[in-house]
């Protein structure tokens, strides 16, 4: 399959599957890593090769070396990028994929956005169930700095001009449409009791997540077994995009 990579001003290039091939789009958040490490573009082009059209946003800082800090970070850049891609592709409906603070802001966007907007479809990997504080990675990596659920801590996030509070809920069951689950049950770095309580959240209203866990796998599964997570994922947006 030929893959084509088009720019989609201001938000970045799309990957899809081919010159002129029809196909529906999935706008993906990076995690704390930074938008320079290089996986939203790996998973893009991955997804692209399964036949959706994949714009990589990139919302922190940081350059190749290391990723910045990410604060005070406005919910409505992703809001914006996954409208842009719904009108790019035509389809009118779009689905969504964050790991990790990615997961974070995905999710709460989609707690706030519900059926206002074409997000028909949701996949967090290692998504926390409540807001945390800015991270700054040059802290964290010398110990002197984590992810807090303290309410007095500095936003990480903001919506419509306003903090969003560390500590609060991420009221994942007020998204109307499917939502896929991942997490390794090992991992380290996100407590993997939050993706399930995400997903008791969504069994209690009534619409239980498509739900992978990766036995004995970490925050990232290993290269062995990530081909699972991806066959569950695109089988998952396939099922659910037109």
């Amino acid at each position: 399959m030929d893959l084509t990579v088009e720019m989609l001003d201001p938000h970045g290039p799309v990957y899809g599957p081919g010159p002129g091939a029809a196909g529906p789009g999935v706008v993906i958040v990076h995690g704390g890593e930074g938008p320079m490490a290089g996986w939203s573009h790996r998973f893009a082009v991955i997804l692209a090769a399964h036949g959706f059209r994949a714009l990589p946003i990139s919302y922190g800082e940081g350059d190749f070396f290391a990723a910045g800090p990410i604060r005070d970070v406005p919910l409505e850049g992703l809001s914006d990028a996954i409208s842009a891609l719904a009108a790019h592709t035509g389809t009118g409906e779009i689905g969504a994929f964050g790991w990790s603070r990615g997961a974070e802001k995905l999710a709460l966007l989609a707690s706030y956005l519900a059926s206002t907007q074409p997000l028909a479809a949701v996949a967090l990997h290692a998504g926390p169930d409540r807001v945390h504080s800015a991270f700054d990675p040059a802290a964290f990596r010398t110990g002197q700095g984590g992810l807090e659920t303290d309410s007095a801590a500095p936003a990480a996030w903001t919506w419509r001009g306003q903090p969003v509070t560390p500590g609060a809920d991420i009221a994942i069951e007020h998204f109307p449409g499917p939502v896929f689950l991942s997490v390794g049950d090992a991992d380290d770095v996100w407590d993997p009791r939050m993706t399930f309580r995400l997903a008791d959240r969504l069994a209690t209203a009534g619409r239980p997540a498509d739900l992978l866990v990766g036995k004995g796998q970490g925050h990232g599964y290993a290269f062995d077994r990530e081909p699972e997570l991806w066959v569950r994922l695109t089988a998952f947006f396939s099922k659910h995009l037109s």
